[in-house]
């Protein structure tokens, strides 16, 4: 049913779990994963509104450095799954880079977690997972 399953992992606990699902469900389907990590760029630039341009792309390359780390560590669990896992580090609003990647990839299911939070936390922070499920053409998995 599925051939290419998209994982986005953000090195929390319930993006870890997402992973788990996908690598169980790519075994079960004989699909292959794409795991992805997005570096909000915009967000840790305005984050530093005062720095210097280099310290911001220090910065930049700063996380896109733990981006990989969190790849690293979180498929080194699944080497010997018998699963092709391709890992991509993104820089972007993180829920158009999951939904570009998604369509260039051609993914027929994205995987992700969900933090689960509901009121004045999501109105502030917002939720990547429901712009992902707004906006897919492709099936959406989130697990909590």
């Amino acid at each position: 049913m599925f051939n290419h399953i998209l994982v986005a992992l953000d090195g929390s606990e319930c993006s870890r779990k997402a992973l788990d699902m996908a690598v169980r469900l790519a075994k079960e389907q004989g699909a292959r994963c794409t795991v992805c990590t997005v570096v909000d760029v915009v967000r840790a630039a305005a984050s530093m509104t005062f720095a210097t341009g280099d310290l911001v792309n220090q910065w930049i390359a700063t996380l896109n450095e733990d981006a990989r780390r969190i790849e690293s560590e979180a498929i080194a669990k699944y080497a010997d799954s018998g699963v092709a896992i391709e890992t991509k580090v993104l820089e972007g609003y993180p829920s158009s880079a999951i939904l570009d990647v998604a369509k260039n990839e051609k993914a027929d299911l994205i995987v992700m977690g969900s933090h689960g939070r509901t009121g004045l936390k999501r109105l502030w922070l917002g939720s990547v997972a429901e712009s992902v499920v707004q906006e897919a053409t492709i099936p959406i998995l989130i697990v909590r």
